[in-house]
């Protein structure tokens, strides 16, 4: 079957280095710039818009999200990643899980319909996660966490026991929220943030904003 990732950005490129080391290959990647058709980026040729995927039946293709996304002090930013995917899953096009061979996921970990786990990552047991999920690089989820659909644990986020993430969250790089702690659905963590207490949804925690 054939896999075709969605969106030529730079998030695109780290998803087709996971599917490298697992010895996979994408076979096209899509993009909106007309401009880039032809193209390529890892090694991937740019076939067209996402529309060409409504060409190809639900049987002989799946789909991979490589669109990304840059949080702000008011949003995860993450309103396109979840439409792309669930404009796709609503057609009944699959998304698989993706990881890469360095990332550590234990036995009885519970990953949602295209959940994407990069490299160094480290999933520990009893975790969940939801639907179009992205734990990022050298991301910590330790036992028992919760991480809502479409959110984003970006690099070197560290999850202690039990933390709740509701739905699209971001959760900035080299952040650390602590055990049992609860994020609402569309709150942003900072990066580089210690989060004690529980953050409300749509609220930001950690001082100063920091990108990403």
């Amino acid at each position: 079957m054939s896999l075709v990732v969605l969106s030529a950005g730079g998030h695109a490129r780290v998803i087709i280095e996971a599917l490298r080391s697992r010895g996979a290959r994408p076979t096209a990647v899509t993009d909106r710039d007309s401009s880039r058709v032809g193209s390529f980026i890892g090694g991937i040729p740019i076939i067209g818009s996402d529309e060409n995927v409504l060409a190809m039946t639900t049987d002989s293709v799946e789909l991979a999200n490589g669109l990304g996304n840059r949080a702000t002090r008011g949003s995860p930013g993450l309103a396109a990643r979840r439409e792309l995917f669930g404009r796709f899953a609503a057609l009944g096009y699959a998304f698989p899980m993706i990881s890469h061979i360095s990332a550590v996921i234990a036995s009885d970990v519970s990953p949602g319909e295209g959940a994407q786990v990069m490299a160094g990552a480290i999933i520990q047991p009893g975790a969940r996660l939801g639907r179009n999920v992205l734990i990022n690089t050298r991301a910590v989820i330790e036992h028992d966490c919760q991480i809502g659909d479409h959110s984003h644990i970006a690099p070197g986020a560290v999850l202690c026991g039990g933390v709740s993430v509701g739905e699209e969250t971001h959760v900035g790089a080299g952040a650390i929220v602590l055990g049992g702690v609860r994020l609402g659905a569309g709150s942003v963590v900072a990066a580089g943030a210690v989060v004690a207490k529980d953050v409300e949804a749509g609220c930001f925690a950690g001082g100063d904003w920091s990108a990403e």
